[in-house]
């Protein structure tokens, strides 16, 4: 299953919302959600059908929404997806781990978060290491038409490089 001319792994594409070329001829594009058209149909949490080391880039633009299913999902759960309560700390530090596997030494693992349901620093504690850079882009629409104000919310950009003689936390 694993494409050894591809070096790139977007773990969760979704809809490939943030890509400039949406069929990018490097990348495997991983979701568990078939309706997406991904190249793979996986789990971020359970990257078995891949080796060690396989990959020089990976993207983890995991669901941000946090909160149990209902019948009726919104826009937003369509589009992204979403993560339970009860194990959205657990399944995103097994994804860490299994990205971090399959990542090559020298690697480079790009995370991003957005704010809605969980704030940037409970976000950090789940990763085992620093990332190399920290980036926040403040949304600019925090303000409806009517003029109510809502939550701000951040959008939060890390950048991890898998540096094999680096002290690792429990990688």
């Amino acid at each position: 299953m694993s494409k050894p001319d591809k070096f790139i792994l977007d773990a969760t594409a979704g809809f490939r919302q943030f890509w400039f070329d949406k069929r990018h001829p490097n990348c495997i594009y991983l979701d568990e959600r078939p309706e997406v058209e991904p190249d793979v149909v996986g789990d971020f949490r359970d990257l078995k059908q891949f080796s060690n080391n396989r990959f020089r880039l990976v993207i983890f633009d995991p669901p941000h929404i946090v909160k149990k299913l209902t019948d009726k999902p919104s826009n937003m759960e369509r589009d992204y997806g979403s993560l339970r309560p009860e194990t959205w700390q657990t399944d995103l530090r097994q994804a860490f781990q299994e990205l971090w596997r399959v990542l090559a030494p020298m690697g480079i693992l790009l995370f991003k978060w957005n704010t809605t349901c969980k704030s940037g620093p409970e976000i950090m504690k789940l990763f085992p290491i620093k990332p190399l850079i920290y980036q926040i882009s403040q949304n600019k629409h925090d303000i409806y038409p009517e003029g109510k104000r809502v939550k701000s919310i951040v959008t939060l950009w890390f950048c991890f490089m898998k540096i094999e003689n680096e002290k690792k936390e429990g990688v």
